[in-house]
């Protein structure tokens, strides 16, 4: 039976054979010398390595790791499936590919400190050009359409109070997810509390971004304002 716990920490995996032991070792040192009454829950989906046999040993070694596996892909997916497994007070959900145990730390020490707000991590850095210019498109547009203040939509570590994830009701399955967190976060009035992560370089393996994710990106953010605008206005 699982204890109490506060922090239910969700993060998919996909084809991360090469780091994901170690990404998930460090989360749990740290949370553990923190003192953190935690769950971890790695959902591996839409992946073609050994990704989910690792995660599924490390669960095997240490207590308060759970892993799920799904056949189909999405980022949204992963997060939402997790969550639905999850116990915890509250709520994280991360890009575990990229983000350190530390990051994770600071970011749930100013939860502690604001609990009734969203946490929203803000990447300060872009490791190549591509994707500095995917990000400065893609938040551009989405302030455009949306009036949302966020210096980074897709930012990471995400935060938040189950109470205010069952008033979120999120539902996106694709990238999505975070632009739908933070456009229902401010009509519902939830007050959201920006963290700079400074450094966002992968954990390990080959980053599948390019401009291909900047047109995938733009074509997602087209239909979520259709649907949220123009076809299901009361989804928001």
């Amino acid at each position: 039976m699982r204890k109490s716990i506060d922090f239910s920490i969700v993060f998919p995996v996909m084809n991360q054979q090469d780091h994901i032991e170690r990404v998930i070792s460090e989360y749990h040192k740290i949370l553990t010398q923190n003192k953190y009454r935690f769950e971890l829950i790695p959902v591996v989906n839409g992946t073609h390595d050994k990704s989910y046999q690792i995660c599924k040993s490390v669960a095997e070694k240490l207590p308060n790791v759970y892993t799920y596996e799904l056949k189909a892909g999405g980022y949204g997916l992963g997060i939402l499936h997790g969550i639905k497994h999850s116990r915890g007070k509250y709520i994280c959900y991360l890009n575990c590919a990229r983000i350190k145990a530390k990051d994770l730390v600071q970011a749930l020490n100013l939860f502690e400190q604001h609990p009734k707000h969203v946490i929203h991590g803000v990447r300060i850095q872009r490791e190549n050009t591509s994707r500095s210019l995917g990000s400065i498109m893609y938040n551009t547009v989405c302030k455009m359409l949306f009036s949302i203040s966020s210096r980074d939509i897709n930012g990471n570590p995400n935060i938040f109070s189950r109470n205010n994830f069952e008033q979120l009701q999120l539902s996106y399955l694709n990238s999505m997810i975070d632009l739908e967190l933070l456009d229902k976060a401010k009509k519902l009035n939830i007050p959201i509390s920006e963290i700079e992560i400074f450094d966002y370089t992968r954990h390990g393996g080959i980053s599948t971004s390019n401009f291909k994710t900047i047109f995938r990106l733009m074509k997602e953010v087209s239909q979520y304002w259709i649907n949220t605008r123009l076809i299901h206005k009361d989804r928001l």
